[in-house]
């Protein structure tokens, strides 16, 4: 090597840097970082909402499936979702309105071998997502 290229290299080495890394990282990737930070919390949310109005359609549509007769399994079902109502926030109260829905095969709707389905929607006030809908199928049972 020549001369005056160990001593570029020597100069280089003495030189500090002031804290110019953590200034380009703060200012590049922070802001980077958290966006995905918002975006996978929101993905998330949404995703746990998702899951637990497909469990709330299921335990609603089971009470009204084994429901005794069909003039009690609506209120059967209404029951359960108004039971998951009480279990929740003040907050988480006010903001969610549940609207559900079945829709039967047969005529009654419990007729053995028929299949009854529940469409329930969530809708929540101040979120990304406004409306999350589930729907399952069941059917009764043969043996009724």
């Amino acid at each position: 090597m020549s001369p005056q290229l160990v001593n570029k290299i020597k100069l280089l080495l003495r030189c500090k840097s002031n804290g110019s890394a953590i200034t380009e990282f703060l200012i590049f990737t922070l802001p980077f970082f958290a966006a995905l930070l918002l975006i996978t919390l929101n993905v998330y949310q949404y995703s746990m909402a998702t899951n637990e109005a497909k469990n709330l359609a299921r335990q609603s549509l089971r009470a009204f499936i084994t429901s005794p007769n069909n003039e009690i399994a609506e209120a059967r079902a209404n029951q359960v979702l108004e039971i998951y109502r009480d279990h929740l926030s003040v907050q988480d109260f006010q903001n969610r309105n549940f609207e559900i829905k079945f829709a039967c095969s047969n005529n009654p709707c419990l007729s053995p071998g028929g299949s009854v389905t529940a469409y329930l929607r969530i809708s929540i006030k101040g979120r990304n997502f406004k409306d999350i809908s589930a729907n399952t199928t069941e059917y009764v049972d043969l043996w009724r």
